[in-house]
């Protein structure tokens, strides 16, 4: 499956989804709303199968020496983190564990849960950090000189921005979402936006390594990299900022980021198996026409 097979029916489905939610909406209201909303977050899931199923086909690709072994392994690590907190979430969010109005009358498994247990997502997240942390480690074992550009700096504090904005408006954050809300709901989603702040920051620089070290395919797989990063960040702001005015649009636009970091992962590790081969190949050639008397 190539690359493209990905990307165009992604494209499509970016304009596809809000208009079967806005359908939804008007033709049967909150409750067919919230049903699209279920189902577009049960299929963000799927996605993030497919994107660790060809996440695991990329680290394949390096042989254990090989510092991008080390990336791919720790980026595998954390898809099977999340993996593991959003199967999770579907148990909360079609009902398959009851959980009662106040969660502070649950027992004490259910509390760790419903509670301590959405910290996974933070655990997978710590997984990515050292991900980013070996990619450019490795950019720089090769004794190229690497640097930021300005507009890496303006990007980043960009970036930077979404978790500063999410804090201003973080009275907001445990008044939407797809299950019942929680007095702690509110904590977990600021340290999630904090965290995802400096990921964003940081794949920005590995990003610019990447295009410092011949762009091209190697630049598209963290150009996609990226912007699941951002997308996932944005989803915590689009929750602070207008939850309370539009609580069904923030649900929705909080999914449909959701659904925008899935995809991009899926092309990372496809694009990134595109890659391998690749530069394998150019390495051989060249190999061969030294090796050959002219």
């Amino acid at each position: 499956m190539r690359s493209r097979h990905i990307l165009i029916p992604f494209v499509v489905s970016l304009v596809l989804a809000p208009l079967a939610s806005a359908l939804a909406w008007t033709t049967g209201g909150a409750s067919s709303g919230n049903s699209v909303l279920k189902w577009l977050f049960a299929a963000t899931v799927l996605i993030e199968i497919l994107a660790l199923i060809e996440a695991t086909a990329a680290r394949k690709l390096f042989s254990p020496t090989d510092p991008g072994y080390l990336t791919w392994t720790l980026i595998v690590s954390f898809l099977v983190v999340r993996l593991i907190a959003e199967l999770r979430l579907i148990t909360l969010t079609f009902d398959f564990v009851q959980v009662p109005p106040d969660i502070n009358t649950a027992s004490t498994g259910l509390f760790f849960y419903v509670v301590w247990l959405r910290y996974l997502y933070t655990l997978s997240d710590v997984l990515f950090v050292g991900a980013l942390a070996a990619a450019i480690r490795s950019y720089k074992m090769t004794g190229l000189k690497f640097g930021l550009m300005r507009r890496d700096a303006f990007y980043i504090l960009l970036v930077l921005a979404v978790p500063s904005i999410t804090y201003l408006y973080r009275s907001n954050l445990g008044s939407a979402g797809l299950i019942n809300l929680d007095n702690y709901i509110a904590t977990y989603r600021l340290v999630a936006v904090l965290v995802g702040g400096a990921i964003a920051a940081l794949c920005l620089v590995v990003r610019r390594y990447a295009s410092q070290m011949g762009g091209g395919a190697i630049a598209r797989v963290w150009n996609a990299v990226v912007i699941a990063g951002i997308a996932r960040d944005a989803s915590f702001l689009t929750l602070a900022m207008i939850s309370r005015p539009w609580r069904g649009v923030a649900e929705f636009g909080e999914q449909y980021l959701l659904w925008v970091f899935a995809g991009c992962w899926l092309l990372a590790a496809r694009y990134q198996q595109e890659v391998v081969p690749t530069a394998r190949k150019s390495s051989v050639l060249a190999q061969t026409q030294t090796t050959v008397p002219g």
